[in-house]
């Protein structure tokens, strides 16, 4: 990550220009994907947020933000961009006028530099997901930290607490010199952990880490059957997290059922959900769809010439809403020819065109061909029981909800099965709209690396 910070003047008036660039190579499943995510905010030496742009670049893919604060700082007009320059999206949100960017958060370090047992807090836009959140800092004491280049330096931890919603709350610590800026970085769920360096450091070549974000995630479930799954009506689990309240992380929506047993652990049900007839006893009313459910968005494009000449090629589906969302289940998996994990997260057109991609680009894919036939769809997000030759477990996955009579039918394109099993754990649902889409995934960011799952006896 690269920052810098500028003090500008305009006449009479003073901005702060801060740009941050954040590179990144993650590995999954033996293939690298590199992000990149740019940002310039301009904000009041005050580090009121005024203006900021945003753009998110990985395997050839980009999606690009511009937001600029009204004059009486009470509302934030966001826009999306296409790759092509053209605007795809604009939303307008409720804005606090205190509210900052990068530069207000780097405030919060140090002007004044933290003290152990000092605790500030403030409203921070963050980066890609498009909303503030609350972010709280609390100065613990000092410690001796090793350094990248093997010395030793005694530096300030504070712990972060970021907040982007009321159900999602981000920690992660830093260790900063005595002026307050950060030497060392490390967010527990994700396992990243950065470090202040040379310029010519972080140019040099790179350690090989053997960390793979596909692999390496994949939990455990002792007593999972081994054999005939999918003939199973309902399988019970058991979720813990380390630090969360599972019944408040767990979708207790669609095909699956979550009872709180204390404030660590809780009990899933999980059920196959019939195409049609009648739905099992257990499970929770099922929510309506909204009207975003149906609707075009920046990452759904049903419109777009791509997506409209495979949906082309089955207008003439016939069938009730079920028959037809099996189709087109079916129809994806083999539409989408190359299967890998190079992508990041395509949009519907974006793969219409290149025909490849992961389980996102199967759901995107499949949320838009669904919509484009009148039935309403979204993504799930949770996780999947894999085989990946030694390693056994679930697997991080998104997925495919389609609306058919009076249920949410859940469905898989990247394995085209016509349907779904009882071997998913569902974490949220999203209907990937709006200029915050990302932030759907906050709630399984939630679960990574603290989660333990127990198939119930």
């Amino acid at each position: 990550m690269r920052q810098q910070i500028e003090h500008l003047t305009f006449g009479e008036t003073s901005l702060v220009r801060t740009t941050t660039v954040e590179q990144m190579t993650l590995m999954r499943s033996g293939q690298p994907l590199k992000i990149v995510l740019e940002n310039v905010y301009l904000e009041s030496p005050q580090g009121e947020l005024q203006k900021f742009t945003t753009k998110m670049s990985q395997a050839g893919s980009s999606v690009r933000y511009s937001g600029d604060v009204s004059a009486d700082g009470k509302s934030l007009t966001i826009v999306t961009y296409k790759p092509s320059g053209e605007v795809a999206n604009r939303d307008k949100i409720v804005w606090e006028p205190s509210a900052g960017g990068r530069f207000r958060f780097h405030q919060l370090f140090t002007d004044p530099p933290l003290k152990p047992g000092d605790t500030v807090e403030a409203s921070v836009l963050m980066p890609a997901l498009n909303r503030a959140g609350k972010t709280t800092v609390t100065a613990i004491d000092k410690e001796e930290v090793t350094l990248l280049d093997g010395s030793k330096q005694s530096l300030l931890k504070a712990k972060v607490m970021e907040q982007p919603s009321k159900d999602v709350q981000m920690e992660s610590f830093y260790w900063l010199d005595e002026t307050g800026q950060m030497v060392k970085s490390f967010a527990p769920a994700q396992q990243f952990e950065l470090f202040r360096c040379s310029k010519e450091f972080a140019l040099s070549p790179n350690k090989e880490v053997s960390f793979d974000w596909a692999l390496d995630t994949i939990v455990p479930a002792p007593g999972m059957p081994k054999e005939d799954r999918d003939q199973l009506d309902k399988l019970g689990y058991r979720v813990t997290l380390t630090a969360g309240d599972p019944a408040k992380v767990f979708a207790n929506e669609g095909n699956q059922a979550v009872k709180a047993i204390d404030d660590h652990a809780a009990e899933l049900a999980v059920y196959r959900v019939p195409a049609e007839g009648k739905l099992p006893a257990g499970l929770p009313a099922m929510q309506a769809p909204v009207a975003a459910d149906r609707e075009a968005s920046p990452l759904v494009q049903v419109s777009d010439p791509a997506v409209k000449a495979l949906s082309d090629q089955v207008a003439s589906l016939k069938g009730t809403p079920s028959e037809r969302a099996i189709v087109l289940e079916k129809f994806v998996h083999q539409t989408i020819q190359e299967k890998n994990f190079s992508q990041g997260f395509l949009s519907a057109a974006e793969v219409a065109q290149a025909k490849v991609g992961d389980c996102t680009e199967h759901s995107v894919l499949l949320i838009a061909l669904l919509r484009a036939q009148g039935i309403p769809a979204r993504g799930a997000m949770g996780l999947v029981y894999v085989d990946y030759g030694e390693k056994h477990g679930f697997a991080y996955h998104m997925w495919t909800e389609a609306w058919v009579g009076d249920r949410w039918l859940p469905l898989d394109a990247t394995r085209g099965k016509g349907g779904i099993g009882v071997d998913y754990i569902k974490v949220t649902q999203t209907n990937l709209s709006g200029s915050d889409a990302f932030a759907a995934f906050l709630p399984v960011s939630q679960v990574v690396g603290q989660l333990k799952v127990e198939v119930a006896p």
